[in-house]
């Protein structure tokens, strides 16, 4: 028992207590898949590295330094805001997944998105489940994406990419336990 309490008292005098968001239930919920929520902490503190990012680190950088346009449409300008979801192709693969998860009426920008998370973080019914999973699955599946084309040059289609997050979304809700409902069979179906 002593031992537990001086733990505890370290582990105290050593973290930095930062006020509660609130969004840490959108983001760290019980059904959430524990990389995709790493990501979306991540993108939900700016921390992605993004070419705005990287130019942050130096100001006689961004003078030596060509501007890295967005991979995925190539017209804009590589950042967070643009990312999520302006960019043409992140906006086509969200539109095709909140079609799919009955979110019809959540508009392709980050701060909408959120929104609606954070309005549904502490529900458990099924249908914001899916709709938390969509939104953390299609952030992740977009990085990825972004990143693939950069260092891998390879690049999926919009509907390839939507069709990978709901098969994810679709693979994790078989693993959950839900009351047999209509509804609930009928999305696990589809």
């Amino acid at each position: 028992m002593e031992t537990e309490a001086s733990t505890s008292i370290v582990w105290n005098s050593l973290r930095r207590v930062e006020p509660r968001v609130d969004w840490a239930e959108a983001v760290w919920f019980s059904h959430c898949i524990p990389r995709h929520a790493f990501m979306m902490w991540l993108i939900m503190r700016n921390k992605l590295l993004t070419q705005d990012r990287i130019l942050l680190w130096s100001p006689t950088r961004r003078k030596n330094m060509d501007v890295m346009c967005c991979s995925l449409c190539i017209a804009d300008f590589d950042s967070h805001t643009h990312l999520f979801f302006k960019c043409s192709y992140s906006n086509q693969v969200w539109c095709h997944m909140r079609g799919w998860a009955n979110m019809h009426g959540v508009q392709p920008d980050w701060n909408s998105i959120m929104q609606w998370l954070i309005a549904r973080a502490k529900s458990r019914s099924i249908g914001n489940v899916i709709g938390r999973l969509v939104v953390v699955a299609s952030a992740y599946y977009i990085w990825q994406e972004r990143n693939n084309r950069i260092f891998k040059n390879h690049a999926r289609p919009p509907d390839i990419l939507a069709k990978l997050i709901q098969d994810t979304v679709r693979s994790r809700l078989w693993k959950l336990r839900f009351k047999k409902t209509a509804r609930v069979v009928r999305t696990l179906e589809v």
